[in-house]
Formats: C-alpha cells, structure tokens, sequence
C-alpha cells in the first residue's frame, strides 16, 4: 500500500515512531488431489474455504480465486466478480456472498444448486451442501436452494426449511443435512439422518460454531470444547480426548480440524489420503478448511508481517543513520529538510525490504535537521 505524509515516519531530534502493522498470510495445503494446489500468486487471503476436491480463496481487494477440480467449471469464478465478503465451497459448486448481501453461484447446477434464486438480498452468511444451497437472511431467517437426498424415495427431493426456523446467526451445511447455530447458543438440524447426522445431542448448549462434514456434524462449545455426532466409520466423530482450547473448528468428508489457540492444529479422521499427516512444524495457524481429501490454513507470515518501525536514530560526525524494520515487497526511502515549513523533502535512493533490519544514513550538516522514513 502506497503510504502518503501522515503515514510516515518523521524523525528529528526528538523522535516520534508510530508502528504500521501488516496482516500478511500465506497458505498451507495439505492431503491428496488438485485442491491443494495452491497458486503461488495467492497471498494476503482473508478467507479459505474447501469444496469435494476444489479450493477457494478470498483475497483482500474483494475478489476470489479459484483452483483444482474444475470438471463441473467450480473454479470458474464469474468475471468482474468483486466486492466479495465470504465464500463456500460444496462437492462440486462454490458461492460467494457479496457486500450488498446479494449472492453469486457457479458450478454444477445439476439440482439448480447453483441457481440463485430471483430476487435474493439482505444475505448475511452463506453454505454450499451437496447438491444444495442455504443463505441466512439478515432477519435470521433462512432460505435454501437445490435438492436433498431421500433415502426413503431414493432420489433427490426440494426440502424448503420450515417457518419456524428463526433467530439464526450461523449456518452451515453437508452432503444432505445442515446445521443452524441460533443466537441463544442452541444448534437445529435439518435433512437427510440416515447416520445420526441431524440428531443434536441431548443437553447441547452454549455452541458457538458449527461445521458439517459429509455425513456428521460438528460444533465448538464457548468452553473451547468440540462435540462431534454421525457417521463414525472412520473415527471422525470421536473427539480426542481431553481436546480443549479450540477456536476454530472445520469437518472435512470424514475428517476434522481443530484450530488451538496457540495457532496449532488438530486432526483426526480418515487419513488414507494424507490429510491427518500434519505438516511439520505448522504453527501460527488463524484459519482453517476441510475438503474431502484436502486441508488448507492460513498461517501469519512473520517475517512479511514485520512492524514498519524506526530504531536507534543516530547523528554522528555528520551523518544520520537510522535501522528500519522492513517487510517484504515495501521499498524504503530516507528524506530529509532543514526545517518543518520546507515545502521540498531531499530524496535519497531507496532500499528494498526484505524483512529484516536495514540501515539508511544520509548526509546532516547539524543536529537540527529533519528526516522521514518512506515505506511504499
């Protein structure tokens, strides 16, 4: 970000240094499949989410990219696609909730999950399922689009949420079921049931996130606890034992994450692909997504997310030096000015930022004259 004179570091006898702070991220992809392909290019992401074997990323100026399986065109994010606030990836259709509240949808549409529909705004949060679609209205009502699966019929059937469904501040959504987290902390379940997925554990309160995984569910209690139910076949809804501290949760086909509030991450589940094999060493974790076979986080990038600072001004036989704190992709300039009301500032050469402690020195015939830092 280019900076102008009242974001600049001003220095003269008496120093003042304000500290500029970055929220620089990189991503972590772990497992199988062309999900975790991450496109080098993709930095600084707000947001991450994860469909069947696809990912999607929001990044910072709004817009959203797309990549691997694209066999139904999922990672075809729509062009001119901008002013983007959250996404959600399903098994083969993504969504992306704009700023406006109204929604966009593109992908396999083969139970019109990816049509939108006429009309839709004030949408607050959004979820892609399955074969289905669900928004949450800035009312806390809720709207679904799409089909659900029908054991009974065998087929896929249009399930319209009953009118009852009220007070919801999140959503979240499966193969076939969804959950509803409502404002008094109380979880609802709606759709297919065939494993125990729709069926909330007696007592359950005080949930403050939920996650769908295919066909379980899971939540995360404000006491930094998980509670998992549904299909087990691959030990996805047992919870390690004595799991606490968790801030984030996120479940995958037949997988979990648990994000720690040490920024670590805990797995379990169904690892024939890779995806419960942590990598080595991943730490300062702040987001995490779940795909069938796949993981993403987003990590802090420490060194690029270095404090733009000032250190040890120093005037010395006619020099001033001063250390700066860098970052990396900014470029830094020393300028100087003999006094305050000078309308020029003296440029000397820029330094490139690498995120470590650089030197710049200028020329200072005395004490009294007056330097500034510029970070672009």
């Amino acid at each position: 970000m280019k900076t102008d004179s009242r974001k600049l570091l001003v220095l003269c006898l008496f120093i003042l240094v304000p500290t500029i702070r970055s929220t620089a991220t990189t991503m972590v992809a772990w497992g199988s499949g062309p999900g975790t392909n991450v496109p080098p290019d993709v930095t600084n992401a707000l947001a991450i989410t994860s469909g069947s074997s696809h990912s999607l990323a929001l990044l910072t100026d709004g817009t959203v990219v797309s990549w691997g399986n694209n066999s139904y065109f999922q990672t075809n994010v729509p062009a001119n696609l901008s002013n983007v606030v959250a996404i959600s990836g399903g098994f083969y259709h993504s969504l992306a909730l704009k700023a406006d509240g109204s929604v966009s949808a593109w992908g396999r549409n083969s139970h019109q999950q990816s049509t939108v529909p006429e009309g839709l705004s004030n949408v607050t949060a959004i979820a892609a399922g399955g074969e289905h679609s669900v928004a949450l209205l800035s009312d806390g009502t809720l709207t679904n689009w799409g089909q659900y699966y029908d054991t009974d019929a065998g087929v896929y059937v249009v399930k319209p949420f009953p009118a009852d469904l009220i007070n919801i501040k999140a959503i979240a959504a499966g193969s076939d079921h969804d959950l509803m987290l409502k404002s008094n902390g109380i979880v609802v379940a709606f759709g297919l049931n065939a494993d125990g997925q729709a069926e909330i554990p007696e007592g359950l309160s005080n949930v403050v996130a939920i996650s769908c995984g295919s066909y379980h569910s899971l939540v995360l209690k404000s006491d930094g606890t998980v509670s998992a139910w549904g299909r087990n076949n691959s030990s996805q809804s047992d919870v390690p034992p004595g799991l606490s501290n968790v801030v984030a949760i996120a479940a995958g086909y037949e997988h979990n994450l648990a994000l720690m509030s040490n920024g670590t991450v805990v797995v379990w589940g169904n690892g024939l692909e890779g995806q419960t094999n942590l990598p080595s060493g991943l730490s300062n974790v702040i987001s995490i997504a779940a795909g069938k076979t796949h993981n993403l986080t987003l990590v802090v990038d420490e060194i690029a997310a270095a404090p733009f600072s000032a250190r040890n001004p120093v005037w010395t036989n006619g020099v001033f030096t001063v250390s700066v704190q860098t970052r990396i992709g900014k470029s830094y300039k020393l300028e100087c000015k003999e006094a305050l009301d000078d309308s020029i500032w003296i440029e000397l050469p820029s330094q490139p930022g690498d995120g470590s402690i650089i030197t710049l020195s200028a020329p200072a015939v005395g004490p009294r004259m007056f330097f500034r830092i510029r970070e672009f």
